[in-house]
């Protein structure tokens, strides 16, 4: 796996990281790295604040991160703490892949490139709902090829910074909700968020594939996962 590759051959030697938070930086820092967020970013999808929300609050700090931070961290203290340490490398990570990201897009066919999104988004999103026969896929692989088939023959290699403010905005946003959720503890059933999680990522996953489906709706399911979670 992806993550585990992060795990032995990343030099969080250098940081001043516990295995608890290496994790957690993992678990945030795997967007960054299959090419999944990236793909987002240069298709299109992260144009206003509704979509933005949408993939900071399933594709970051969705329930696999909030699982993360309740399973590693013995109290709500050290959680926050290990949130705020992780946060510079995350933002950074992002900004590296805003300013990478440009000139891949260059490099491929967007039509193409939105369906790669979707299928990979999709397909994310079922493994989430549990369906089995989605755990044999990698996302990776699956991007890799669609990358391939997307490739320009006359690539023309350009830059912009265009993709810094929703790139970052997605990870900060990312980050607040986990601190916040950490104030909230064993007070939030994971599993009804991971449900709404898998379904807003199918809704995005359909927006990509070019149906016409407002970012808003996938809003109205996180508020009503995160409400349906909570234990009163």
């Amino acid at each position: 796996m992806v993550l585990e590759k992060l795990e032995i051959g990343a030099p969080w030697q250098l940081l001043d990281f516990d295995d608890d938070t290496r994790r957690l930086s993992y678990m945030l820092l795997l967007p960054l790295f299959d090419g999944v967020f990236a793909t987002m970013l240069v298709s299109g999808y992260l144009k206003g604040l509704p979509s933005i929300l949408n993939v900071a609050f399933t594709i970051f700090a969705g329930a696999g991160a909030i699982t993360v931070v309740y399973s590693e961290a013995e109290t709500a203290s050290k959680a926050r703490r290990m949130i705020l340490k992780i946060s510079p490398v995350i933002i950074a990570a992002s900004m590296a892949t805003a300013v990478l990201a440009p000139a891949f897009r260059s490099m491929l066919y967007l039509g193409r490139l939105e369906i790669v999104s979707g299928i990979a988004v999709g397909v994310i999103g079922l493994q989430i709902a549990g369906i089995e026969k989605m755990e044999k896929l990698s996302v990776p692989v699956l991007i890799g090829i669609g990358l391939l088939a997307s490739i320009r023959p006359d690539p023309q290699i350009a830059f912009t910074l265009k993709y810094l403010v929703p790139s970052i905005a997605t990870v900060t946003i990312a980050l607040a909700g986990l601190y916040l959720a950490s104030y909230l503890g064993d007070r939030i059933c994971v599993e009804y968020m991971q449900k709404g999680g898998a379904l807003v990522l199918l809704i995005i996953s359909a927006s990509l594939l070019g149906m016409n489906i407002p970012p808003e709706a996938g809003l109205v399911v996180l508020a009503a996962s995160l409400v349906a979670s909570l234990r009163f």
